[in-house]
């Protein structure tokens, strides 16, 4: 993470503690002092992270049946109150993007590509992964979301389906970069497969500039058995 003032920044004249405390929240290094200084100016405390608390992160799952509804273990639909925290919104396609890596199967003497064609049979389940970055009043800066859809059967993960992330909830000063930073999924069918995908995100000020940028990232791999887990951070 990065310091990097603005020219308007620097012809206001920002405060040189603050802009040092702000690099250390950025690059990791902060103290209480760089806390407590934070806190104490309400229009910073409402839009920078706050170091202190752990990113809130939580993972949604369901089955999908063959008619596209997300249904439950017993194939029940799922309550309608629930279905935003499992499914993606409707303007994202799911569809590879330019830069999408497909990488070997992590079995070994799998296949090392794989392909998206229809495939019948098996199960198909949507995992979708949030990050929840706030701020040291509490107000959401800016949502991570990973999707994941896969089939599984047979002890093998089949097929992947739907892909994609997004940024939400975004804060004024949340700045996104256009394209993902990482981009990859690793080669179907095998006992195991995963999906990552990392953006770039900056958090940018008045006064102070772009004090920090940060990567969001969540790479969930999935099994054959269905079971899923995930990694991630910033």
């Amino acid at each position: 993470m990065t310091l990097n003032p603005s020219a308007q920044a620097a012809e206001s004249g920002p405060d040189p503690k603050v802009a040092a405390a702000l690099q250390r929240h950025a690059d990791g290094t902060w103290t209480q002092a760089d806390v407590d200084l934070i806190r104490s100016i309400p229009e910073l405390a409402a839009v920078v992270v706050d170091p202190t608390k752990p990113v809130e992160v939580t993972t949604k799952e369901a089955l999908i049946n063959q008619n596209g509804q997300a249904v439950e273990s017993n194939g029940k639909p799922l309550p309608a109150s629930e279905l935003d925290d499992v499914l993606p919104p409707h303007h994202l396609t799911g569809l590879p993007k330019p830069g999408e890596v497909i990488l070997p199967a992590e079995d070994d003497g799998a296949p090392t590509v794989s392909t998206r064609a229809a495939i019948t049979g098996g199960t198909w389940k949507m995992t979708h992964v949030t990050h929840t970055h706030r701020s040291y009043l509490g107000n959401v800066i800016y949502k991570y979301h990973h999707w994941a859809e896969f089939n599984y059967g047979g002890g093998k993960v089949r097929a992947w389906r739907f892909r994609d992330d997004d940024i939400t909830n975004a804060n004024e000063i949340v700045n996104v970069g256009d394209r993902r930073i990482v981009d990859s999924r690793t080669a179907t069918p095998a006992a195991s497969a995963t999906s990552k995908m990392k953006r770039k995100v900056e958090l940018c000020v008045l006064k102070y500039g772009c004090y920090s940028t940060m990567y969001p990232y969540v790479y969930t791999t999935v099994k054959g058995t269905g079971r899923t887990s995930f990694t991630s951070g910033v």
